[in-house]
């Protein structure tokens, strides 16, 4: 029996040395556990049942002796896993559930089938690690190759739902200003769930994300690597805007990525038939059509006609970030599509432009719930605005304050107090101890409107005196809020979910002191970095990577 049990542990050493090359270490725990005290009273109970008495099946006993001699060290995710392991096993008195008798049941051949296609859902199969499918095809397996086959495969069962469900980066480690926080599935729930449902490939597939988003990419990407082959198309080099009777050596570049025949002579002169080239293709892209190419739409063409591969799959990492319910009415504000969408029952009832965050001051992505409107508002200057932008301006011109209409008030007791701006010794001035304070007003910079959705970024979304700047293409132009082209428009059809409210009741409104409207049906409200994603007509769309936030998940994921 000794000479038995020596084999048996040889094996589980040998085994387990091969499941750490499985790939079960994703990067950093995701921060937020909504099972998390739950997993941790059952990790604690784990050692004890591992010590359960096993049945008197051979496969059961190899099995418990496996789970028992799992290694203790590990990231977070791994002992995460490591203990609802030893849970589901000890719970069905560590009989196998892939490998019965020594041969696999219909459901392992499933699953192992789908995880095996895991490109198709944009995740890496290398990752998984699955045992051979012709082990027990032609002689049953022993209890032995039994036990570990139905280990490995529970592992990849677990690590796929993982990732398919929270994604394979922690969104903080692409940015700071990404603070999306994905759910993690029970482990124990994965296993019992694919185990015993009627068909185990469509029970693991439903861990992906069912958004009609993703699920549109998702065709995009199989279109994709089905013609992932054909060469790139060269890229227009940015310069000044070409214009028609203009002429440029990029325009022949510019021909070919539009498909416009070059005429017989004079093939660099910026023509007609290529300006309504140009105006078509910015039509469809949601910029100025003016037939004008210049350096916006010059980066949106050279966006276009390429494999998209790499980006569709970093896009669909990102909808698996996304909270699963996004609310049956709720906001899209796409930062790289300088757009706000209000979604209900699944469609869009408006759209709006919108100016987002500077490279210098990025519009965090996050998912939060609209309270309030406010009508006529009054903006408290930020402290980094302050600091960087208020103090110089005064420091140079001691009327600035007064001649702009700023307010400021001194923090005296706890309090701010308003006080006379020539009063204060701007060369030596502690800005925390002030607040800087714009009233209500036509110049008010956030104009006759403002969406609150506090968080602790501290942004929101708002009117503007600039209107401007909804003109341009690329309207990455703010200090982080996200400023909306028709606030009011937008604010009826908010408070239309809301009941009670009129375009007449709210348009009374403007004007004055400041009033609140605190909603009592909270909106569901995403701010969200899509650089593609599939239109109405099934055309895949770019846009381009303003804060490089997705090249930076193509690098993390290898792609």
């Amino acid at each position: 029996m000794k000479g038995s049990s020596d084999m048996i542990l040889k094996a589980t050493k040998a085994l387990l040395a091969s499941v750490a090359l499985i790939g079960l270490s994703v990067g950093a725990a995701h921060a937020y556990l909504p099972e998390g005290k739950t997993f941790r009273e059952r990790a604690g109970s784990a050692a004890s049942l591992a010590m359960a008495d096993a049945a008197s099946d051979p496969a059961a006993q190899a099995l418990k002796t496996l789970l028992a001699a799992q290694p203790k060290t590990g990231s977070f995710l791994e002992k995460r896993d490591r203990a609802a392991l030893t849970e589901f096993y000890a719970e069905r008195d560590y009989q196998p559930v892939w490998m019965v008798g020594g041969v696999y049941t219909p459901q392992a051949h499933k699953v192992m089938e789908r995880i095996a296609a895991a490109a198709e859902d944009g995740l890496d199969p290398a990752a998984y690690r699955l045992p051979a499918s012709a082990i027990g095809a032609n002689v049953p397996a022993g209890a032995e190759i039994a036990a570990s086959v139905d280990l490995v495969l529970s592992q990849a069962v677990l690590l796929y739902a993982r990732q398919a469900y929270a994604g394979r980066l922690d969104p903080s480690s692409i940015s700071k200003l990404i603070t999306l926080k994905p759910l993690l599935p029970d482990p124990i729930e994965v296993l019992t769930t694919v185990s015993s449902a009627p068909d185990g490939a469509v029970a693991i597939a439903s861990y992906n994300p069912q958004h009609e988003g993703y699920l549109r990419l998702k065709k995009a990407l199989a279109a994709a690597l089905a013609t992932e082959t054909v060469a790139d198309h060269p890229r227009v080099p940015e310069g000044k805007s070409m214009k028609v009777g203009l002429s440029d050596p990029r325009v022949p570049l510019l021909r070919a990525r539009l498909d416009v025949p070059a005429p017989s002579q004079a093939p660099e002169v910026y023509d007609e038939a290529l300006a309504q080239a140009v105006k078509t293709f910015q039509a469809g892209k949601g910029l100025q059509a003016d037939g004008i190419a210049g350096n916006a739409t010059v980066a949106y063409i050279n966006g276009t006609g390429k494999t998209n591969t790499a980006e569709i799959v970093a896009n669909m990492e990102r909808w698996r970030w996304m909270p699963r319910d996004l609310g049956a009415f709720h906001i899209i504000a796409n930062v790289p599509e300088y757009s706000v969408r209000v979604v209900e029952n699944g469609k869009v009832i408006h759209t709006t432009r919108s100016v987002v965050g500077k490279v210098t001051n990025q519009t965090p992505i996050f998912s939060d719930e609209m309270e309030s409107i406010v009508v006529n508002p009054s903006w408290n200057v930020p402290a980094s605005i302050t600091m960087k932008e208020m103090l110089p301006a005064v420091r140079r011109d001691p009327g600035y304050m007064t001649r702009k209409g700023y307010q400021v008030l001194a923090n005296v007791d706890g309090k701010y107090r308003p006080i006379d701006p020539q009063m204060v010794d701007w060369s030596n001035v502690n800005p925390r101890q002030i607040m800087i304070r714009q009233p209500p007003g036509d110049d008010n910079a956030l104009g006759n409107v403002k969406f609150l959705f506090p968080n602790e970024h501290s942004v929101y979304l708002h009117d503007t005196p600039s209107k401007s700047f909804f003109k341009r293409d690329v309207r990455a132009l703010s200090h982080g809020c996200v400023r909306v082209q028709d606030p009011l428009e937008f604010a009826d059809v908010l408070l239309a979910h809301q009941g009670g409210w009129s375009q007449q009741r709210l348009r009374k409104m403007v004007g004055g002191k400041e009033k609140w409207i605190n909603l009592p049906n909270r909106i569901p409200i995403h701010l969200t970095y899509f650089t593609a994603f599939v239109d109405d007509d099934g055309r895949l769309e770019t846009r381009p990577d303003i804060y490089g936030f997705n090249a930076r998940v193509e690098k993390a994921l290898g792609l």
